[in-house]
């Protein structure tokens, strides 16, 4: 029957939908964190968590996680990314709560366009982070990380950033 027929220009649509809010939630986080916009926040109790004196949760986001050990990637597993100003936490399936603190990173990768980003802490089993929401946690890991030049000029970011407006144009 026609009624059952999946729509694939709808499921662009959505997609592409989704792709549009997870790029203007990682911008208005840059505002966030340069203090151009009013921080949101959202409540660590609410989600069973408990931050360290001065840390604030920004946002909390679902993500793939995989992690290698030995040579070998992991299997994907679906987590709840808690992103804060002072570490990634990850609620895992099980339940069990696993913190990547930004002060510990050795190495950082990001590709928006692949929707994916790599954290290496220098223990042998970086940690792989994938899905569409995974510009959020990369604006704060490079903030964190290099600070508001970052924010102004890593290369990771180019795609969150506004096209140059050439006057006259």
């Amino acid at each position: 029957m026609a009624m059952f027929r999946k729509d694939p220009a709808s499921g662009i649509a959505a997609v592409s939908e989704l792709r549009r809010a997870v790029v203007e939630d990682a911008r208005r986080l840059v505002l966030e964190i340069s203090g151009h916009a009013p921080t949101q926040r959202i409540d660590p109790m609410s989600l069973g968590l408990v931050l360290v004196l001065g840390e604030v949760a920004s946002r909390a986001v679902p993500l793939s996680v995989r992690s290698l050990e030995g040579g070998q990637w992991s299997g994907e597993e679906l987590c709840l990314a808690v992103v804060t100003d002072q570490r990634l936490l990850l609620r895992r399936a099980h339940g069990e709560l696993v913190s990547f603190w930004w002060a510990t990173v050795v190495g950082l990768e990001v590709d928006l366009a692949q929707q994916r980003m790599v954290l290496d802490f220098a223990d042998g089993r970086p940690c792989g982070l994938f899905g569409s929401h995974v510009a959020v946690p990369a604006v704060m890991a490079i903030a964190c990380i290099y600070g508001a030049e970052g924010l102004i000029r890593h290369p990771s970011l180019e795609s969150l950033r506004d096209p140059v407006i050439t006057p006259g144009a």
